[in-house]
């Protein structure tokens, strides 16, 4: 199979000589009024921004098609996704400028999602695919005074698609690739007469996969670790007026497969990851007003099965969110809004409910076009069910030199509270924990030139976490300290009309300050697995209306990681992870004025054996190819 896959990534590759056309892209130069939501929650162009933000498009997603979430945000400047490149029973850890996976915020249509069942709350990327996803919006720095608890590091918010104009239009996409990888998907999108729009979309996955744990050389050989996901969206937007919109959605996900007993151990253990998010958004707008609202429930459900054991989890979060704006002048704009959050874990026979609550105000005032200056202004209160009240504030200033220079900063804090298993779980619980807090300063310069078909961007942060909660001989407690900061540049580049090209480099470092029963301070580096210097290229050509082929590789240096030798009482051990480059391949081709596309994936191009966590394993080179195509 593999041979034929790479024969059609071939006959993709030769398509210019067999059949040669007029090269073709939409534009030559940036776009700079894409309309941004994440940053401010009410719409502005990149122009207006006041704060960096990184924009993955439908045409950039479709153009992934052989990778999933995790892969498509590992290639972004600021993030890491740990074991992205993992077997597909692992984990995707993701890391925002070097902060821990807990402190970035997931949101789906600018409404959070949160498993309070996971560790440290963490909510599992693996239950998310792409393929009923219109845009990504990414937004570095703590958002926490917009978006509330566990926005220290940052948020990405991934965007839906609607419905669209005509009665009835669709899209489908199906693959299949090295270790027996399957991926299917359809969608249905139109409206019914002036009032509704629809979206309805479908996924299915299915992978052999390898062995999630690394043979030592000493063991017979590994099985494989495998898996199967069914995910389903919907949406339905209903113009109640000329003014009001009222959007009810649904997103489903069951996630099975196997997984194994640790590093470099085998196993046939069995997982089950389930997600029910239902919810609805509000939107109503009449002249300089606008009032947005949102509800939505993320059941999350998690099964882990051994020979030995078996475990079941279960999370509940309820979020709802009214906020309005009124642009008070041509120069100055308000938002208000208040935020509601409920975390639960049902009870059993043996163990009571664990529940909290957050009840939060805040509001945003937003000045632009004073002479080339801009500036947002927020604060946010936050009651807090258990620990009571913390607030949190930000000033991000930005100046527009010229029309192609713009300065920016920002200072703003952030929080993340308590979770339920720290405040009441079986182990170590610690009903007086306080939320862990941040303080973030950042600043950076965007330059465009060669007529805005080149964009230069330079930025500088550093984020300390006071009162972080660690785990001690008493339980969980407030202790220590992480400061994290770091170097992000890049440059994106529309050669002509037919090339774009971009790279970044970062520049990472992070050390955490303990403190002992006797207040004496150590300081050490700790970013494990994510790697202090990190880079990143692409490059896309149109060779022809018809032929797109992308090449894109990143560099990582050493990285540390700890592993837990069980030959030796589970000691610690220090490991060093050798630094890698990978370099992956992309080709597509388009039939019947565009309506028809044929693809083929290559990840690992030149089959480099790395590692992202310690014992476990890292794929080959692996070749998908597919089809896909719209009605």
């Amino acid at each position: 199979m593999s041979r034929t896959l790479l024969l059609i990534l071939g006959v993709l590759l030769c398509a210019p000589v067999i059949q040669a056309q007029s090269v073709s892209a939409v534009t030559d130069t940036l776009d700079l009024d894409q309309i941004v939501i994440t940053a401010s929650k009410i719409p502005q162009t990149l122009r207006e921004t006041t704060k960096p933000v990184i924009i993955i498009n439908r045409a950039e997603i479709e153009r992934s098609s052989g990778r999933d979430l995790s892969q498509i945000l590992n290639q972004q400047s600021g993030i890491r996704v740990n074991d992205a490149y993992g077997a597909p029973s692992n984990s995707r850890i993701l890391y925002m400028q070097g902060a821990a996976a807990q402190n970035t915020l997931i949101l789906v249509d600018g409404l959070p999602i949160s498993d309070p069942s996971g560790v440290g709350g963490l909510f599992d990327l693996r239950l998310l695919p792409t393929n009923n996803l219109e845009r990504i919006e990414i937004i570095k720095g703590s958002q926490s005074t917009l978006y509330g608890t566990d926005a220290i590091a940052g948020v990405v918010n991934l965007i839906t698609r609607s419905g669209g104009d005509e009665p009835l239009s669709g899209s489908a996409r199906v693959s299949y690739g090295s270790y027996n990888t399957f991926n299917g998907n359809a969608g249905v999108n139109g409206s019914a007469g002036n009032r509704v729009r629809y979206s309805l979309h479908y996924n299915r996955e299915s992978s052999d996969g390898f062995s999630a744990a690394r043979n030592p050389g000493t063991a017979e050989e590994f099985g494989n670790d495998g898996y199967n996901l069914d995910a389903l969206y919907a949406k339905t937007d209903i113009s109640l007026t000329e003014h009001l919109t009222l959007s009810p959605f649904l997103h489903y996900s069951l996630n099975e497969g196997d997984y194994d007993a640790g590093s470099f151990q085998d196993a046939e253990n069995f997982y089950s990851l389930e997600l029910l998010n239902p919810g609805v958004q509000l939107n109503y707008a009449n002249g300089s007003f606008r009032l947005n609202g949102g509800y939505n429930f993320t059941r999350t459900a998690r099964s882990f099965e051994t020979e030995f054991w078996a475990d079941e989890y279960e999370g509940n979060f309820h979020n709802a969110d009214l906020f309005g704006n009124y642009r008070i002048g041509e120069n100055l704009q308000l938002l208000a809004g208040f935020n509601y959050q409920d975390f639960s874990i049902p009870g059993g026979e043996e163990i009571a409910e664990r529940d909290a609550r957050i009840l939060s105000p805040y509001s945003t005032l937003y000045l632009k076009g004073l002479g080339g200056f801009s500036a947002e202004l927020g604060y946010r209160l936050n009651n807090h069910s258990e620990y009571g009240n913390n607030s949190t504030f930000s000033f991000s200033p930005a100046f527009n030199i010229s029309e192609s220079v713009k300065i920016y900063g920002s200072v703003s804090t952030g929080f993340k509270a308590p979770t339920l298993d720290e405040l009441f779980g079986p182990f170590g619980a610690n009903p007086d924990l306080d939320p862990q807090r941040s303080l973030y300063v950042n600043t950076g310069v965007e330059v465009y030139m060669l007529d805005q078909s080149l964009k230069l961007s330079a930025q500088y942060f550093n984020r300390e976490i006071d009162d972080l909660i660690i785990f001690s001989t008493q339980g969980y407690i407030n202790r220590d300290r992480q400061n994290d900061y770091g170097l992000e540049l890049s440059a994106d580049w529309l050669i002509g009309n037919s090339v774009q090209a971009g790279f970044w480099y970062n520049l990472i470092d992070g050390e955490i300050t303990t403190f002992d029963a006797d207040g004496n301070e150590r300081t050490q580096s700790n970013l494990i697995r994510r790697p202090k210097q990190s880079t990143g290229i692409h490059a896309g050509v149109a060779v022809s209306d018809q032929l797109y082929i992308r090449i894109d590789g990143e560099y990582n240096g050493e990285r540390q990681d700890l592993y837990f030798n069980p030959e030796n009482n589970f000691a610690q051990e220090d490991i060093t992870l050798d630094a890698y480059t990978l370099v992956n391949l992309y080709a597509e081709y388009k039939l019947y004025n565009g309506r028809f596309t044929v693809f083929g994936d290559v990840k690992n191009l030149f089959n480099t054996d790395f590692t992202e966590v310690y014992g476990f394993n890292t794929t080959g080179i692996a070749i998908k190819g597919g089809l896909r195509f719209s009605i």
